[in-house]
Parts: structure tokens; sequence; C-alpha cells
């Protein structure tokens, strides 16, 4: 049983979820006994290509155009 200012999970718990996280991307959240233990990825998240955006832009420049936008 875990006393006052232990952590309720086990080394290889944390490390199983970290690793998860990590994994996936996201936030992991585990709460016990009013201890919450959170873990997120140490990335930064995937930035847009820039040749992706320059072709929505060129996408919708068509797109007004043909529809009497400007």
């Amino acid at each position: 049983m875990a006393g006052a200012g232990t952590i309720p999970l086990k080394r290889s718990e944390m490390k199983r979820l970290a690793d998860f996280a990590k994994k996936e991307g996201v936030r992991a959240e585990v709460e016990f006994d009013g201890f919450i233990f959170r873990v997120a990825p140490d990335h930064a998240p995937a930035k847009v290509d820039g040749s992706e955006e320059s072709e929505l832009d060129r996408e919708l420049a068509e797109f007004d155009r043909k529809h009497g936008y400007s």
C-alpha cells in the first residue's frame, strides 16, 4: 500500500505509460487516491509542410476565380 508522499505507481507502470504517450502523441493521466500522474510527449507537434499549404492556397484562389470571388 502506498504511504503519504509515495507515488502509487510502479516504475515499470510509469515507463509503460510514458512510452504509450510518446508513441501515440497524446497526454496520458492516471489518478489514484487523489494523486495525479501525467505524462506527455516531449516533442513538438508536427508542422504542416509549406508545400501543402501553398497548394491549398492555389486551390482556394482557383475556387475564388471560378465562383467570381476576388
